[in-house]
């Protein structure tokens, strides 16, 4: 892709501009549309060269993200699935498989989620039952409207499922939920709980798939790291604090190190810069210390710092 070509992609805009052409998509699939097909292809096309032409700007995009639509995450969770196809390697069937997942995992099912996105109590017994049917929901649609990858069917069916036997529709074990599935499951808890919600505020990025991390099992600990690799440690878009007490933005991952590029915008003090301040964080004056938030809302237009 030339540098011209980049220059031309903002996915702080781009990505979120892509919802109202999920939002037909899944129109077009559950009537059963001629062109379904390509519109898809098109979308998961458009989805990649946005996500490959600034991968960090990408990763800050979603993390910096404040669209309330429920269809932001499935677009979020293909961006972060292209990634961790690339960083595992996957050929490209499973690459694709694993995009149409993240995509349709919820079609019957996104309407209730704003509802569920603004509760502050506990489900009534029917919204509980209505939640845990719509894995094999969503698969059947795909099913019906020709789409019958079985990669890309078992992981809809399955991602909802737990390797400690407490998911659902089904309750498997871990021995019998895919890899496709449990990404699914990654991407999916990963983008919902850095999220806003009316009954939590988000969580750190480091912390959002922590339950994963209890577990023993060496397959999901494999993929678990494959997926932190292609976020990275500390992803682009989130905080940090650094040895001297600055806190500064995550700008760019590295690919051979874990050690971020940052930019401080906030003094020991929690006083704001009147710009960003590049610190070289291989400094052990300027060392990353840990996750944190913002102590402020930031003076300066953050997706500049993407460019």
């Amino acid at each position: 892709m030339t540098q011209v070509a980049k220059k031309t992609i903002d996915p702080f805009t781009q990505l979120d501009g892509l919802i109202p052409v999920l939002s037909d998509l899944y129109t077009a699939i559950k009537s059963k549309h001629e062109k379904a097909a390509l519109m898809m292809d098109k979308l998961m096309g458009t989805i990649a060269t946005i996500t490959d032409a600034n991968p960090d700007a990408a990763l800050a995009a979603i993390h910096l993200s404040k669209q309330t639509s429920p269809l932001k995450q499935p677009i979020y969770c293909a961006v972060i699935s292209h990634l961790f196809a690339q960083q595992q390697q996957l050929d490209e069937h499973r690459t694709r498989a694993l995009m149409q997942a993240v995509l349709f995992c919820n079609i019957t099912f996104y309407e209730f989620q704003v509802l569920l996105n603004r509760m502050d109590g506990k489900l009534t017994e029917a919204q509980r039952i209505k939640l845990e049917k719509h894995p094999l929901q969503s698969a059947t649609l795909m099913e019906a409207a020709g789409f019958m990858d079985p990669h890309m069917i078992k992981a809809i069916r399955q991602h909802h499922e737990r390797p400690d036997g407490s998911g659902y529709p089904n309750h498997l074990p871990s021995k019998d939920i895919s890899d496709l599935a449990l990404v699914v499951s990654m991407c999916e808890v990963y983008t919902a709980r850095i999220d806003n919600r009316a009954h939590r505020k988000p969580v750190l990025a480091r912390e959002a798939l922590a339950h994963f991390q209890n577990d023993e099992d060496p397959r999901i600990k494999g993929l678990l790291l494959n997926f932190a690799k292609s976020i990275g440690i500390y992803p682009p878009g989130t905080w940090v604090k650094l040895a001297n007490g600055e806190t500064a933005i995550v700008v760019k991952r590295q690919k051979n190190s874990p050690i971020p590029l940052v930019r401080a915008l906030f003094d020991a003090n929690r006083i704001p810069y009147m710009g960003p301040v590049r610190r070289d964080t291989t400094n052990s004056d300027y060392k990353v210390i840990g996750a944190t938030s913002p102590p402020a809302r930031p003076s300066v237009e953050l997706s500049a710092l993407f460019d």
